[in-house]
């Protein structure tokens, strides 16, 4: 599986600042078309700070409400673990994942789970996927990346992208659901022969831009900034 690396480096006196306003480095990942809705890590800053993970994932099922400013609560996962891709794993009145199952409909790289729990017990759950990664080499233990309300009866599949979010922000710890991301954000697009970058704050706009080493990332659309609309 494909193993990635982010350092994320920030000035004394920007860091100084960062803390007094008690904000944290906070990333997300994509699942599915459109912007991540789940902060998968909020972490707290330091001069650098590296972020590693590998590509691979985990299924959980929660009650959890898909609303803003939700923490989420595993409440079931996938075992053993990580979970396989291009078939379903069946989740049950008894609250657990059977066993993978197999299924050509399902493409690769696409996770999936049936919602069998009857209808008079939930009428509806929340899955999604999880992810675990180094921080500064402490582990963050299968963090959730997404969340998504399914109803009794359906399947969930979910396709989980390369590209990291990036922002500063204080709102929000880590497996909190959100409904739009707001400041300015960083997307570092992994993948491609792209398994390790480096960025730095810039105070002058508010997001973390390439090294002057990893300028060419920019140029090449690999790292994308972006600044949020004003309603």
């Amino acid at each position: 599986m494909p193993n990635y690396s982010l350092t994320l480096n920030i000035a004394p006196d920007d860091l100084k600042n960062i803390k007094a306003a008690q904000q944290r480095i906070t990333l997300a990942k994509p699942v599915g078309s459109g912007d991540p809705n789940v902060i998968w890590l909020s972490i707290d800053p330091f001069q650098s700070t590296t972020v590693e993970w590998t590509e691979q994932y985990w299924i959980f099922a929660s009650t959890t409400a898909v609303a803003q400013g939700a923490s989420i609560s595993k409440l079931s996962e996938v075992t053993p673990g990580p979970a396989l891709d291009g078939g379903y794993y069946p989740f049950t009145s008894a609250a657990v994942f059977n066993p993978f199952q197999k299924d050509p409909s399902i493409p690769g790289g696409t996770f999936a789970a049936n919602n069998d729990m009857p209808n008079s017990q939930y009428p509806f759950l929340t899955f999604g996927l999880s992810q675990s990664a180094l921080i500064n080499k402490k582990p963050a233990e299968r963090k959730p990346i997404s969340a998504q309300t399914v109803l009794a009866t359906q399947q969930i599949q979910m396709t989980p992208f390369t590209s990291i979010y990036i922002w500063l922000q204080s709102q929000f710890a880590s497996e909190t659901i959100i409904t739009k991301i707001i400041g300015h954000t960083a997307v570092a697009k992994f993948g491609g022969g792209v398994d390790s970058m480096t960025l730095k704050y810039d105070p002058d706009r508010g997001v973390f831009v390439p090294e002057d080493s990893s300028k060419g990332l920019l140029d090449k659309g690999l790292i994308e900034l972006r600044t949020p609309l004003l309603l």
